[in-house]
C-alpha cells in the first residue's frame, strides 16, 4: 500500500471520518457538458443538482465496476472504516439491495 502523501496531488484532502477524499479532477469539456445536460434533465426532481454531482455519480459507478471486476480489496484499515455501515435489504443475501420492485 502507498504511504500517506504518495501518488496524490498536494491539494487532496481526506475528511475527518476518513471515508471521503476531496480531489480536483480534470475532465474533457464535452464530458462536463454532458453532465450539465443530465443535471438539467433531472432539475425537476433535484433543482439544486449540479454537473459536478453527476460526475461524482459517474466516477463512483465506474470505480465500483472496476473494483468488482478486478476483485480488489482495500487495505485492512480502510475496510475497517466501512465495516459497520448498515446495508439496505437482507444482509444475508448480497443480491437483496432492499429496493422494492
Amino acid at each position: 500500500m502507498a504511504k500517506n502523501g504518495e501518488f496524490q496531488r498536494r491539494g487532496t484532502r481526506i475528511s475527518k471520518d476518513g471515508k471521503t477524499v476531496l480531489v480536483t479532477l480534470r475532465v474533457e469539456r464535452r464530458g462536463y457538458e454532458f453532465a450539465r445536460a443530465w443535471a438539467s434533465v433531472h432539475a425537476k426532481a433535484d433543482p439544486n443538482g449540479t454537473a459536478e454531482e453527476q460526475l461524482e455519480g459517474y466516477l463512483g459507478m465506474a470505480l465500483a465496476t472496476c473494483i468488482s471486476k478486478t476483485g480488489w480489496k482495500p487495505p485492512e484499515e480502510i475496510a475497517a472504516l466501512f465495516a459497520t455501515e448498515e446495508r439496505a435489504g437482507n444482509p444475508q443475501n448480497p443480491l437483496d439491495d432492499g429496493v422494492p420492485y
